[in-house]
């Protein structure tokens, strides 16, 4: 087992499954464990699932910080709190990125690895990103608003319908008055440290996919060099005809290319 790490967040998780290898799939930045529950169904058979809420996330407590060696941390006393001593390990854009921390650091806890339209690299989404969260607290929650009032207001500052409904997912109701459960102000401190490259001292050196989606600018042909420096025995496909939600775009096509994955490594 790992050392205690007293500065780890006890996450908030959904499982699926109750027989079968552990799974652990870790979500991106705005998201939750209940965004791949769809995911989790269509392999519910084959796996037990778990569904970790990051710390400023879903249902997790909030954090001052949140680095990757944090959240790496994060999931590694997740593992340990559940009894979980080897797993495969997939994770979506941040989380992703936190995957790839917990494969470096911790390689002995990690059979596999899954990264999604992600690579090790660092992002210039910092404006974008700060631009949702802002859109965000504007609002000026809690007040008592109606779900309908807050998406209508919020869209007249994010006009892209897809990454509205998600953003609305993290609506909630608290004694009667509407709240955002993400920690909005934590996210926005540690949203460039989320955005920059990995500079870890080691290697992963079990079998590793990364998937991107075609339409996604998020996994570079100039990246490759540097993900197969971090990953030596890792491969990168990616899915036509979809962006950087490729679980939601191509389900069932993300689904069987998971799966082809890790029957390929004998681990399916």
């Amino acid at each position: 087992m790992s050392p205690t790490y007293l500065e780890a967040i006890p996450l908030n998780y959904r499982k699926y499954g109750d027989t079968g290898p552990d799974l652990i799939v870790l979500h991106g930045l705005f998201a939750s464990g209940k965004n791949w529950r769809s995911f989790a169904r269509s392999i519910v058979n084959d796996f037990q699932i778990w569904m970790p809420d990051a710390r400023n996330h879903g249902e997790s407590p909030h954090a001052e910080t949140m680095s990757y060696k944090e959240m790496a941390e994060d999931v590694v006393c997740f593992l340990d709190n559940n009894g979980l001593e080897r797993i495969m390990l997939l994770g979506h854009s941040m989380g992703g990125k936190t995957a790839m921390q917990v494969a470096l650091r911790f390689p002995e806890r990690v059979s596999c690895l899954i990264v999604v339209d992600i690579a090790p690299v660092q992002y210039e989404h910092f404006q974008k990103n700060l631009k949702l969260i802002r859109a965000m607290q504007e609002l000026g929650l809690p007040k008592i608003m109606t779900r309908a009032e807050v998406e209508k207001k919020l869209a007249y500052k994010i006009d892209e319908k897809h990454i509205l409904s998600f953003l609305m997912t993290n609506l909630i109701c608290k004694e009667g008055q509407s709240q955002w459960r993400i920690g909005l102000e934590q996210i926005a401190s540690g949203l460039q440290v989320l955005l920059n490259h990995l500079n870890p001292e080691n290697t992963f050196s079990g079998p590793t996919l990364f998937l991107g989606g075609a339409n996604s600018d998020y996994i570079k042909t100039e990246y490759h060099k540097q993900i197969r420096i971090l990953f030596p025995e890792s491969s990168v496909k990616m899915l036509k005809n979809c962006g950087h939600w490729l679980h939601v775009e191509q389900p069932e096509s993300f689904q069987k290319t998971v799966s082809a994955f890790l029957q390929q490594n004998g681990l399916l």
